[in-house]
């Protein structure tokens, strides 16, 4: 219906246009042309009026402005009142500054205003309809009252000299079918009605012969030309359009030259008495009376219409056709709105993508608490809703009185309208818990067209099959975090993810299965189970995700045997031996004997300094990351090496024997002292583990990763400089503060450090990883980080240094 009005809306512009420009034109050429083509061009841009084809050009040259308001918010305000809010200010720290809430709340205001407009224009079609319905109901009441008093104030006329006068007219207009003829004395002046079966009114019987053959061919040329329909036409687009006074204007100038192309038919070929005569005629017939309806043909015009319309009928000279007028008239009316745009929703957004940063928008409502009601709502009108689901005048519930803390939002589904399963949901959750500290989970309250509510739950455990152990609060550290974060659920959740999506899909039969068999297991059942098939033919999507929960330490349990089951098929074991593997070994004694080969292959990273050599700095690899601060320290610096060394000690006992994690330090600043050396440096840490599959071979699968500011402390040993202590930043709301703790006495790096460059970080470890790499050229890399297309590019031209 939105989009229907919106088409109505863009007719009605162009139509103004068109309308102003022939009345102007009929005014000063009306003398010169005849007013049949008049007659013609009215009737065509009443029938466009009442069809909203949209006959539009790739790019419209007029555009109809609409409020231009962020289209990313949610197309209802999610204004929380007392009742679907309940939080306790105890039970969370207050700590904005009066100003800073000011900011919160004069924001809120601002998108709660922009949400009003969006609001009051999505909804403004719903004002149309009504108004159309007033209208129509209106008109039919009044047609209906008409009708009735017609119907009781009216006689067949009998009189033998008007019925013969009638006949003689029929014949003289070549009518087929004879319309009835009616008299009533109400009437203000004669008129025909009827649609299919057509009627003529005499307003009296007492015309001279002369005048009631005038009248009664003046009604049979309304009657031949069935202009009932045409005023019918005018009535609709005028109720379609009842907010446009230009069509009001439209249906005068129309009704008006009905008349006078009527009078120019009945008056063809007549001489200048009989002009007179037609005339006069015409003035007797009016008297002063109420208005009719106008689904009849009677005259409606006042006194200086009339005036006009005489002046019309005594007009003799030759008038031209216009056909050539008429033409070009009438391809303007219906081609010329093809010249005329409505800012339509997808436009909008893509404008206000552009103009707007939305990333940055959301980041902006980040909080510590969810108990901040403004700034829940803030978030959430920042979130986008998939078509055909609004918001709900419950808007949203906030759960604070005791853990796990969240927030529920209310929406409706419309009519024929489905869930969508493509992950818009999971999405926009996983944002939520990102922006908001000590969220728990989020959830989605759906209620259908018969009330019927679907609940969609996400906690940050649900997560993690996106993520791994990574906490979706350290995708929100700063705001380039953030929009890699986005950047990554964009292309998580994007048409070409097919693999991850797969991924994604296997866990989700696998949990179904799980749950249809629960603490048995039964490879005979397995083996008859639909999802188990569904499993299978993900392939080697679904053997990768399966191996990646192995090496993530999966329990002999139901699950368990069900992933060794499926890897078995998927691994293209012969089917006789499956049974007796799943009864002599459990999951994972069986994973341990698939892995066995793997352990030469996952070696720790550690600093090399021979593979950073100065062919490869000559050729520009360091300008990978801005010569770390132009050129503050080198590959091959006693610093470097100190930080290198420090690194590897520490992540080293956090090593899984089936992981490698590559690590790079982004050092912003460097102090020395003597004997004391401290490097204040963001430390990047990303694990991989290998997997060896039959069709791909040996495969390294990012795990996750964090990236977190610290400070080392060193002292001048014998042999170089010595670890004292690592000093990082502590997560969460302390994150900022912790950082100018560590930074304190040093001026402007702790904003260097909160605000770090995230696409240096991601070089600098794709760098390490290349040399860790080197030589194992038989190794698959699916790469699933969220680097920019150019970053990818950067990257790889560094690859034919170290795989030779």
């Amino acid at each position: 219906m939105d989009t229907l009005f919106q088409s109505v809306l863009k007719i009605s512009l162009f139509a103004s246009a068109a309308i102003l420009f022939l009345g102007v034109l009929s005014y000063f050429l009306g003398r010169r042309y005849g007013v049949k083509w008049r007659y013609f061009v009215w009737l065509m841009i009443g029938i466009r009026l009442i069809l909203p084809i949209n006959l539009t050009l790739p790019r419209p040259v007029v555009e109809i402005p609409t409020p231009q308001v962020k289209i990313q918010a949610a197309t209802e305000s999610d204004a929380v009142s007392a009742e679907t809010v309940s939080f306790s200010s105890s039970s969370f720290p207050m700590a904005e500054s009066s100003s800073e809430q000011k900011k919160v709340i004069q924001s809120a205001e601002t998108e709660m205003l922009s949400s009003i407009l969006y609001k009051a224009w999505d909804r403004l079609w719903i004002f149309w309809l009504f108004g159309m319905i007033i209208y129509f109901a209106f008109q039919g009441k009044k047609y209906h009252s008409f009708l009735l008093n017609l119907n009781r104030n009216s006689r067949c006329i009998r009189d033998a000299e008007v019925l013969e006068v009638y006949y003689d007219a029929c014949r003289e207009m070549e009518m087929k079918q004879r319309p009835e003829i009616f008299f009533c004395g109400i009437l203000p002046s004669p008129l025909c009605i009827g649609f299919w079966h057509q009627k003529i009114y005499l307003n009296h019987e007492e015309y001279k012969k002369n005048q009631l053959k005038y009248i009664l061919k003046h009604e049979l040329v309304h009657c031949k030309r069935r202009d009932i329909w045409y005023k019918a036409v005018l009535m609709l687009a005028r109720g379609v359009h009842f907010f446009n006074p230009f069509v009001y204007w439209m249906v005068c100038l129309a009704e008006r030259d009905i008349e006078y192309s009527c009078d120019s038919i009945v008056l063809e070929k007549c001489s200048l008495s009989q002009r007179q005569d037609y005339g006069m005629t015409i003035l007797d017939s009016i008297r002063q009376g109420r208005q009719t309806n106008s689904l009849s043909t009677a005259f409606h015009g006042g006194k200086e219409e009339l005036k006009v319309r005489i002046d019309h009928i005594f007009d003799m000279r030759k008038k031209r056709r216009g056909i050539p007028l008429l033409l070009a008239l009438l391809l303007i009316v219906w081609v010329g709105t093809a010249f005329v745009g409505c800012t339509e929703k997808e436009q909008l957004q893509q404008t206000a993508v552009e103009t707007q940063d939305w990333a940055a928008k959301l980041y902006e409502s980040k909080l510590d608490y969810i108990g901040n009601h403004v700034g829940v709502g803030g978030i959430l009108q920042n979130l986008t809703l998939p078509e055909g689901i609004g918001s709900s005048s419950e808007g949203m519930e906030l759960f604070t009185k005791e853990e796990p803390y969240g927030a529920r939002r209310y929406l409706l589904l419309e009519q024929d309208a489905d869930i969508p399963q493509d992950g818009w949901f999971e999405k926009d959750a996983m944002i939520f818990l990102a922006l908001v500290d000590n969220a728990s989970f989020f959830e989605y309250a759906i209620t259908d067209e018969n009330g019927e509510e679907q609940l969609l739950h996400f906690d940050r455990d649900d997560a993690a099959q996106y993520f791994g152990k990574t906490d979706l609060r350290s995708m929100s550290v700063d705001e380039s975090t953030f929009r890699n974060f986005i950047s990554e659920l964009d292309q998580l959740f994007s048409e070409d993810a097919d693999y991850s999506l797969k991924q994604i899909e296997c866990n989700v039969l696998l949990n179904e299965i799980v749950e249809e068999m629960e603490e048995t297991f039964s490879y005979e059942a397995l083996q008859k189970n639909a999802k188990y098939d569904e499993l299978l033919k993900l392939g080697d999507a679904a053997l990768t995700e399966l191996l990646v929960q192995f090496g993530q330490g999966q329990v002999d349990d139901t699950r368990g045997y069900i992933m060794m089951a499926a890897c078995l098929e998927l691994l293209k074991t012969p089917a006789a031996t499956n049974p007796t593997l799943l009864e002599e070994m459990t999951p994972s004694q069986w994973y341990e004997a698939y892995r066995a080969l793997d352990s030469m292959v996952v070696e720790p990273f550690t600093y090399d300094e021979k593979k950073y050599t100065a062919a490869l700095e000559k050729d520009g690899l360091l300008s990978m990351k801005k010569a770390t601060k132009e050129g503050l320290i080198t590959r091959h610096s006693d610093v470097m090496k100190a930080v290198y060394t420090a690194m590897e000690e520490r992540f080293s006992t956090e090593r899984s024997k089936r992981e490698v994690q590559i690590f790079a330090p982004l050092i912003s600043h460097v102090s020395q002292k003597e004997d004391k050396l401290s490097v204040y440096a963001v430390i990047g840490v990303t694990q991989y583990s290998f997997l060896r599959t039959p069709n791909v071979g040996y495969q390294l699968i990012e795990n996750g990763g964090s990236s977190v500011p610290c400070r080392l402390d060193f002292e001048r040993k014998d042999d170089g400089w010595a670890l004292v202590e690592w000093v990082e930043a502590k997560d969460g709301s302390e994150y900022p503060s912790s950082i100018k703790e560590m930074c304190k006495g040093t001026i402007g790096i702790a904003n260097d450090m909160i605000s770090y460059d995230t696409r240096e970080m991601q070089l600098l470890l794709m760098q390490n990883l290349i040399f860790y790499l080197k030589g194992r050229t038989d190794i698959t890399v699916y790469n699933v980080s969220y680097m920019e297309e150019t970053d990818i590019h950067e990257v790889e031209k560094y690859i034919p240094f170290v795989q030779s």
